[in-house]
Order: structure tokens, then C-alpha cells, then sequence
């Protein structure tokens, strides 16, 4: 008789199970501009790279990239267009005029608003080597990086680093630096990366070096403090509304969100084949 009387009970509510749409409240739709120039150290050439998509409700699942956006990069030189890729949704074009002092301009119209931003290439030293280390982490999952460069003397430089396995997810750890205490020296860092997510396939681990100003390095270690410091990955949905560098001309309450970084930028490359005897046993 228990057993009838169990059974019956599960049939009951499993037949009284309902979806429930709740609906939120959204009136602050804002453009999304990610954009970056960025020119390898060793060629003589940038590439630009713009993505342009609006914010959503948390639960909404639509698209929210725009397409049909006019984006510019303007220099000297004349003005470049950015086309759209529309397999990797972003707006791109090649700069093959190099000048590290003037301004590289972007100018984005979407719907008779004009969003406009500009920064110098900001130059950079060579990652003269990648190397692991020996030491232990506390998280035993974790294998140490030695990363050397020299810092140029006579300015006062901010980094982003970035550390992930090319091709694999998109997924990345960033660390932001200055040279307040490495000022025109030579100097090695350790950065602990975990081996079981990024060397899980024997991937090829970047560790790359771009340039950023203050502004970005302030504003990225507060997107970073936003966003719960979700595991060093500071391009994370943040709490916040947290103002970029890009303004919109046409009306500069409704500004953007978002960043346009431009700089030069140097990669290493390093296999789990590279690791001494012992680091991933």
C-alpha cells in the first residue's frame, strides 16, 4: 500500500510541472564597442579588428551583434573601411601605414550616431624568453611560466599580458603590469598557469605582450574588480556601467561601452614538450 501511495505522488506532481516565463524589465540598451589596432613587433603592418553588438536582458538569447554599422579607422593617410566578417561577426581591415606618432582615429556610425575614438601604437620590448619554472604552486594543478623582457628606460610603461592555448575555446588569463619598480631594466616574472585546462590536448601555450596606457590599465583593473576577478580574465561582464575611451558624438549621455586599444604587440610560443622532466607528472 506505501508503494501505491508513492507512486501515485510522483505521477501527481510530475503531471503538475509548468514553464514559467518571467519577464524583466530593460530600458538601458547600450552600443558594445571591442576594438583594437594591433601591429606585430616584427612586421610593418596592423591589423583592426572592431566588434559592435548591444546589450540584452540577462535571459534574452538573441543575437545582439550589429551588422550594418560603417566603421573607419582614419589616419594621415586617408581613411580605411572595415569590413564585415560575417563568419567571425567583426569588422576588420589591414593598416599598412605605420606612424607611431600620430593618432590612429575610429569612427563608427550606426543608426545617425557617431562614435569616435583615437589613440597612439604604442610601442613595446620583445619577450626575450618563456621558459617553465620549478617552483610548486599552492594550487597543485597549477605549472609556473618565467617570462623575461627589458623594460625601456626614460617612460613609464603599462603592460597586458595575456596567456592562453591558441585555438582552443578562446580561453585566456590576463595580467596588467607597470614598470614602477622595473623601470628601464632587464627583468623576469612567474606567472602560474593552470596545466590541466591549457595543456590538456598538448596544446601550444601563447604568452602575449601588448601595450596600454594608464586610462586602460586603470580601467581594466576596475572591470576586473566589477567582475569578481573571474579568474584573472578581466573582459567579463562587470556590475557596473564602467565609461570606456569611445564617446558618441551625436549624443555623449548614451556613450558606449566598451574600449578601442591600439599598440604593438610581441608572442611566444611554448609546448608541454618544452617542460623539464617532472612538471606534469
Amino acid at each position: 500500500m506505501k508503494k501505491f501511495i508513492l507512486f501515485v505522488s510522483i505521477l501527481f506532481f510530475y503531471g503538475c510541472e509548468k514553464v514559467i516565463n518571467i519577464e524583466t524589465e530593460y530600458s538601458n540598451e547600450r552600443v558594445v564597442i571591442d576594438a583594437s589596432l594591433f601591429k606585430n613587433i616584427k612586421e610593418d603592418f596592423a591589423n583592426a579588428i572592431v566588434k559592435v553588438s548591444k546589450t540584452a536582458p540577462y535571459f534574452s538569447e538573441n543575437n545582439t551583434v550589429i551588422e550594418d554599422a560603417v566603421v573607419f579607422i582614419k589616419t594621415k593617410n586617408g581613411n580605411i573601411k572595415l569590413n564585415f566578417n560575417t563568419e567571425k561577426k567583426y569588422y576588420t581591415n589591414t593598416i599598412d601605414y605605420i606612424n607611431f606618432e600620430e593618432n590612429y582615429e575610429l569612427l563608427i556610425n550606426y543608426k545617425e550616431q557617431n562614435y569616435y575614438s583615437f589613440e597612439k601604437i604604442i610601442q613595446i620590448p620583445e619577450i626575450e624568453s618563456v621558459t617553465f619554472g620549478t617552483r610548486k604552486s599552492l594550487q597543485k594543478d597549477e605549472v609556473e611560466l618565467l617570462i623575461t623582457f627589458t623594460d625601456p628606460a626614460g617612460i613609464g610603461n603599462y603592460y597586458l599580458w595575456k596567456f592562453g592555448p591558441k585555438g582552443i575555446d578562446n580561453k585566456y588569463d590576463y595580467l596588467t603590469s607597470r614598470d614602477t619598480y622595473i623601470e628601464g631594466n632587464k627583468f623576469t616574472f612567474s606567472f602560474f598557469i593552470d596545466k590541466n585546462e591549457y595543456f590538456k590536448y598538448d596544446d601550444i601555450i601563447i604568452t602575449e605582450l601588448s601595450g596600454i596606457t594608464k586610462e586602460c590599465y586603470d580601467y581594466l583593473n576596475i572591470l576586473t574588480s566589477q567582475a569578481g576577478a573571474q579568474s584573472g580574465r578581466p573582459f567579463s561582464s562587470a556590475n557596473a556601467i564602467i565609461k570606456g575611451n569611445i564617446i558618441n558624438q551625436s549624443n555623449p549621455e548614451k556613450f558606449p561601452l566598451g574600449y578601442y586599444r591600439v599598440s604593438e604587440f610581441d608572442y611566444f610560443s611554448l609546448s608541454k614538450l618544452d617542460a623539464p622532466d617532472g612538471v606534469f607528472d
